[in-house]
């Protein structure tokens, strides 16, 4: 009985983790429409589009416990996609998969989107010219690597103190409590880069 009330326990304290990603999410996103709207961009509509198709993935699928590892990589590329409409379609922004695999792996819905949120939050807020984002994901058989790396800048160096804040902790909580012995993240800041490297074991 103690068991079953501490995997409960364990289930709705993700689901709550899970849940206060949305509106941060939301916000980003909805203030980057209001910022194409101004300019009257001709790719507003599209960027629409592709922000109804995100918000399906929301509403319809991470309700589960798991899904399919594509479908978590398809969402990533639509907000990269999104970012790319927002700051040109020449920005410093890169997105590779490199995939071994027979069959289709499963894993938690919005893991990984933490990480990318980040990288534009703090280091793609501006169209300087050195401004880079580059996203490298690694599946081998069971392993999946998620390393991101962005520029910092000067001017941004007072918030580095505040940089592993309310995403990245609700991040390791749920890593916590998912992978607790299958994950494993590092986070490193050198000059003008920073990185995250994300591994966890897909069972």
């Amino acid at each position: 009985h103690y068991k079953k009330l501490e995997k409960e326990l364990s289930q709705a304290k993700e689901q709550l983790l899970r849940n206060q990603l949305h509106p941060h999410f939301l916000f980003n996103a909805f203030n980057s429409i209001y910022s194409l709207s101004l300019k009257n961009h001709p790719d507003t509509s599209d960027y629409i589009l592709k922000l109804s198709s995100m918000m399906r993935y929301i509403t319809d699928e991470t309700h589960i416990e798991k899904v399919p590892l594509t479908k978590e990589l398809d969402f990533i590329k639509k907000y990269i996609a999104i970012e790319k409409i927002r700051f040109g379609k020449d920005a410093n922004i890169h997105f590779t998969i490199e995939e071994n695999r027979n069959e289709e792996k499963f894993i938690e819905p919005f893991l990984l989107i933490t990480l990318v949120e980040n990288a534009f939050k703090h280091g793609f807020y501006t169209n300087a010219k050195d401004a880079f984002v580059n996203i490298n994901v690694t599946l081998v058989d069971n392993e999946l690597f998620f390393n991101v790396e962005n520029k910092i800048f000067k001017k941004q160096h007072f918030q580095e103190s505040n940089r592993k804040g309310k995403g990245l902790k609700n991040l390791k909580q749920r890593l916590h409590l998912l992978y607790p012995k299958n994950s494993r993240l590092e986070i490193n800041s050198v000059k003008n880069r920073y990185t995250t490297q994300l591994k966890i074991t897909l069972n």
